[in-house]
Order: structure tokens, then C-alpha cells, then sequence
């Protein structure tokens, strides 16, 4: 929370990224991190859960190396979402 009760916009990105990743499958982080990021985590891939998927998304936003509209754009090209979600 900012100064006098306000979130941050930083804030409600996050909130908004959180919630929109909650509605990716295990096949669309996977698609996601390598077309997107161009990698996957370094680990072995057949013991690689959603968990890990989601904990390599997130390292690599607080990286700077994505950002929340890649995330959205990559959820309205495969419908993932409908575009009313961002509204």
C-alpha cells in the first residue's frame, strides 16, 4: 500500500498478473516460456511442474525481462482469457 491507503500501480499489476496466470495450464506456461522467454528452467523438464513454471515466470518479470502486456497478449492470442477479463 502507498502513502494515504493507495496501492501502488506497481500493486495492482501484480495483483492482475497473479490473477491472470492463475488461469494458465501446465501446456501454456510451458508454450509461454519458450516462445515468449525463448528457455524453460533449467531442471529437469520430466519432474518440471506448474509450481516451477510459475516461480521462472515470475523471477524473470521481477528481472525486467518481461512484462505484463507480453503476459496478456500471449493470453488473448491462445484465449486463454477473454479480452472482457481485463475489464
Amino acid at each position: 500500500m502507498g502513502l494515504f491507503g493507495k496501492s501502488k500501480p506497481r500493486d495492482d499489476t501484480i495483483e492482475q498478473m497473479r490473477v491472470l496466470l492463475d488461469n494458465f495450464q501446465f501446456a501454456d506456461l510451458q508454450i509461454f516460456c519458450t516462445e515468449i522467454l525463448g528457455t524453460t528452467p533449467a531442471m529437469d523438464q520430466e519432474h518440471l511442474s506448474s509450481i516451477e513454471l510459475l516461480d521462472f515466470i515470475w523471477d524473470q518479470y521481477h528481472k525486467g525481462k518481461i512484462q505484463f502486456s507480453q503476459i496478456k497478449e500471449f493470453a488473448l492470442k491462445y484465449e486463454i482469457v477473454a479480452e472482457s477479463f481485463f475489464e
